[in-house]
């Protein structure tokens, strides 16, 4: 499982890339007829084509890096806008409360953080995966 990468479910990065492209289509159309009549454009309609296309780029960007990355000692999340890196050492305790998600007790200094992997957003089959060799590792 070392150096394993695990991406985001694809149906749901396939989802968000149709919605916000979706949006930003309607957007331009919206400024197209504006334009055509020789109105001036609306400020919906050009927020409307920014945030799409702005949210379109960033979520297939997103969709390129991987989710999880297993290295040899430690364990890279990008669940969140900036990686998180978990050292195997440091993790004191492993949870699975139901099967949406996995709770790592992470010793930092003299206290102990809880990071949650989201497993409802992996394939079902990484997901396994990833609850197994977290567990076999015996953390103490």
């Amino acid at each position: 499982m070392i150096g394993t990468k695990i991406y985001q479910k694809k149906t749901t990065v396939f989802f968000f890339l149709a919605a916000y492209g979706i949006l930003t289509a309607i957007g331009i159309s919206i400024l197209a007829v504006g334009l055509s009549r020789g109105q001036n454009a609306s400020g919906t309609a050009g927020f409307m084509t920014i945030f799409g296309a702005g949210m379109f780029i960033r979520t297939w960007l997103k969709s390129k890096k991987p989710f999880i990355l297993i290295l040899d000692e430690q364990i890279e999340l990008n669940q969140l806008n900036k990686p998180e890196y978990i050292r195997y050492k440091n993790i004191s305790n492993v949870d699975r409360p139901d099967d949406k998600r996995l709770v790592l007790s992470v010793r930092d200094g003299h206290q102990i953080k809880k990071v949650t992997i989201w497993l409802k957003n992996l394939e079902h089959s990484d997901a396994v995966a990833l609850t197994d060799f977290v567990v076999k590792k015996r953390w103490k």
